[in-house]
């Protein structure tokens, strides 16, 4: 028994006549009899008999119909819920991302994406960068969104937006008239830093070991929002990711670039043998748009002074090779 044949049965009860069933499947006459013959052979039922010129189907095949019409009833759903998937965005969608991304960035995304797929399902993990890496690699989310991570053969790893590591100073700090801080600014000053696990916390470190400028650490946090809420409570000054700028926009707090730059890089993670979902796409075009009005506001904030705006205009052609420093980081 196939398809093709139960298709057969369905358009002679549909139709009550083997030559009109023909003509509507688009095959011959003597077709449908074999297709009908084949299953009749394959249940072992005699479906239809023949009474006085007429096609009859037997009470066998009335209640062989029955079923028939449940399974395609069934496949008429699916269909349906294919083409509401399609239309409406009835689907899911997994996310992972670090924490940083959070504050700003991710709710007002995921807020644009309901707006157009009101029966959407988005689930949010909060992970470090290292293990969303291995759930993209396993296909345990969809999409990805982690700092600095290496290459693996299972994921699609593509770039999102570099930003430079930011000093974040208290209000009342006597380095907040500065345009950019230096390393030898904040010799011996209260320093709140990264967990000692962390890839941007070895990179900060270096910066003022190669030049033997020392610091007073007074607190360790794993995430850069944190860091933003203990400055602005005069805990101490830090250097951190600047994507928190925008939530912390209204705190007691000063932004300023830091030289020389420690660059972070964002990226979208992707399973590489998992086809990707139209939310999917859809989500990550948001995102993209998203970043790069995170990226303005940014901008905007370290431009805020005029020399401060020279500065930003001008750091291509004045950056050196020790003043551009490569961060990779997994928490923050």
């Amino acid at each position: 028994m196939n398809l093709r044949q139960i298709a057969a049965f369905r358009a002679v009860m549909d139709c009550g006549s083997m030559t009109i069933a023909a003509r509507t499947m688009g095959i011959s006459q003597p077709n449908v009899s074999r297709l009908i013959a084949e299953l009749e052979d394959s249940i072992e039922l005699q479906l239809f008999e023949r009474r006085a010129g007429r096609l009859l189907a037997t009470a066998e095949g009335s209640a062989f119909h029955l079923e028939v019409e449940r399974l395609f009833g069934g496949l008429d759903s699916l269909r349906q819920a294919a083409t509401d998937i399609r239309v409406s965005g009835r689907g899911s969608l997994r996310i992972a991302a670090t924490f940083s991304f959070t504050g700003s960035i991710l709710p007002s995304a995921i807020r644009e994406l309901r707006e157009r797929y009101p029966a959407a399902v988005v689930s949010l993990q909060i992970r470090s960068s290292a293990t969303i890496l291995q759930w993209a690699a396993a296909q345990q989310c969809d999409v990805g969104l982690a700092w600095n991570v290496s290459e693996v053969p299972e994921v699609d790893v593509e770039p999102l937006l570099i930003f430079p590591g930011v000093c974040v100073l208290p209000s009342d700090h006597r380095l907040a008239s500065k345009p950019a801080i230096r390393p030898d600014d904040l010799r011996n000053e209260p320093f709140i830093s990264f967990t000692v696990d962390d890839s941007m916390r070895k990179r900060i470190d270096g910066v003022f070991e190669e030049r033997r400028i020392p610091r007073r650490l007074v607190m360790e946090t794993q995430y850069s929002a944190a860091i933003y809420a203990l400055v602005a409570e005069g805990v101490g000054v830090s250097i951190a990711n600047p994507v928190p700028i925008r939530e912390f926009g209204h705190r007691a707090l000063h932004i300023r670039r830091f030289v020389p730059e420690i660059m972070l890089e964002s990226f979208i993670l992707r399973p590489r043998q998992r086809p990707q979902n139209r939310l999917a796409q859809d989500f990550i075009e948001i995102l993209k748009k998203t970043m790069s009005e995170e990226r303005k506001h940014f901008d905007k904030v370290l431009s805020s002074t005029p020399r401060t705006r020279r500065l930003t205009q001008g750091r291509a052609a004045a950056k050196t090779p020790k003043e551009a420093i490569r961060l990779s980081s997994a928490s923050n």
